[in-house]
């Protein structure tokens, strides 16, 4: 009897589980105002992206300068609170890469780069940047993400619906795999329909905040300049990849900027542009010297130790920040750069390949060896397809990894990759 009795009242519980769970899989996106399944209770999702925070700050590092995230921090609560989701904590995070960059979690974590920082000219253009993130968190489009990829099904099925979670055993298990997804989100992106939502409701928060909606169209075009020169396909910004292209962004955004300025008739449109240019000026650009030099087919950087030489017919070029210096052969379709990035850890090379490698988001198809060069000991690399085809050499010196890339068409691969590989044994690092 009391066996009986036992088992009747597990029934219950799990039918109360499962009823929870029917109710609170459905529910309002506050965003687009349609219903929409969200498997997982908004404790769950603050989990997950606290989880995952603490995976990307790990393995990336974070730019520690109390006067910039002070700064972020209170720009971004300002977009926050004309949010569809204001009453989240948002946590905004400065990723210390100079690649062009900016992603968001569930949960309310955002992370912009210190490159692409460098490359707006105003406060309004950090209130497109901050309210497309938010706009991802507001919108559950991480969620869905997970969704989508079955990842919830151990969180739904122990009972991290409604207001439960469970914070040990199987639950932080399942919590851990779903946050780890997230380390590769700012090259995965959250698919095209998702992103022009995230640039119409974040152009709607910053009019909201009283930014001039205007400053999108000043950002995108910079980025389609940026685009253009970084020829999309060589891997420098791997923001490229995870956003439509920035041509249909703008033709977008003018649609959305009228639809603001419209729902926003006389509100102030701040731009505090001399406020974020001294800030900038704090950025770590680099010295002159630091830049290195350019002479002819020779580039030089004495404070770093290190000298290159590309063959004639090649030209060099250092202006980018995101590159020491890149390289153009006598296509414009071949070329390649050299890169130097502080480590946020001890490594090996085999390890810093690793990170690179899921940086630049290669799926499959790596052929690697070690080999010695001038540079040093080095793993050398290959990808790429049927139109695009990649050489890179990587190098850990010390605290600092450099990775020297050859882009080239697959059709031209054999001819131009005796001159790569001369660009790289040209390469010296003292």
């Amino acid at each position: 009897m009391n066996q009986h009795r036992h088992t009747t009242a597990r029934l219950r519980v799990l039918l109360l589980v499962l009823m929870t769970g029917i109710v609170a899989g459905c529910a309002q996106n506050l965003v687009t105002k349609h219903r929409q399944f969200k498997l997982i209770s908004e404790k769950t999702e603050i989990s997950i992206g606290r989880k995952a925070k603490e995976d990307i700050v790990k393995e990336y590092g974070t730019y520690k300068d109390l006067d910039w995230q002070i700064y972020i921090d209170e720009v971004g609560q300002r977009l926050a609170k004309v949010s569809d989701r204001p009453h989240l904590a948002y946590d905004f995070t400065i990723v210390d890469s100079d690649e062009i960059n900016a992603f968001a979690v569930p949960g309310g974590f955002v992370f912009i780069t210190r490159g692409i920082l460098s490359e707006l000219a105003d406060e309004a253009e950090l209130s497109i940047v901050l309210g497309h993130e938010i706009t991802h968190v507001a919108a559950w489009h991480g969620v869905e993400m997970l969704q989508r990829a079955g990842i919830l099904s151990t969180l739904t099925a122990l009972g991290a619906i409604g207001g439960m979670v469970v914070g040990a055993g199987e639950a932080a298990i399942a919590i851990a795999q779903a946050a780890g997804i997230y380390e590769n989100l700012y090259l995965l992106g959250y698919g095209r329909q998702n992103e022009y939502e995230a640039d119409q409701h974040g152009i709607y928060y910053a009019a909201k905040a009283g930014y001039d909606p205007e400053a999108a169209l000043t950002f995108f075009k910079r980025l389609d300049l940026i685009e253009k020169e970084e020829m999309a396909g060589q891997h420098i910004s791997p923001y490229w990849q995870s956003h439509p292209a920035t041509q249909d962004r703008l033709k977008m955004a003018k649609r959305w900027i009228a639809v603001a300025e419209k729902a926003n008739p006389g509100s102030p449109m701040a731009y505090n542009r001399d406020k974020y240019q001294s800030l900038v000026a704090k950025l770590p650009h680099g010295t002159p010297a630091e830049r290195g030099i350019v002479s002819g087919h020779s580039y030089k950087n004495d404070p770093f130790g290190i000298s290159l030489e590309v063959p004639d017919g090649w030209s060099l070029d250092n202006v980018r920040i995101q590159s020491l210096v890149t390289f153009v052969g006598p296509k414009p379709e071949i070329r390649g750069n050299l890169q130097r990035t502080k480590l946020s850890q001890e490594m090996g090379v085999t390890e810093y390949a690793k990170q690179v490698v899921k940086q630049l988001g290669i799926q499959g198809g790596v052929t690697s060896r070690e080999s010695e060069y001038p540079a040093g000991h080095g793993l050398l690399i290959q990808y790429g397809g049927d139109y695009v085809r990649y050489r890179a050499l990587l190098i850990v010196r010390g605290p600092f990894g450099y990775t020297l890339t050859c882009q080239m068409p697959s059709d031209d691969y054999l001819q131009y990759v005796v001159d790569c590989e001369r660009i790289m044994r040209s390469l010296t690092i003292q």
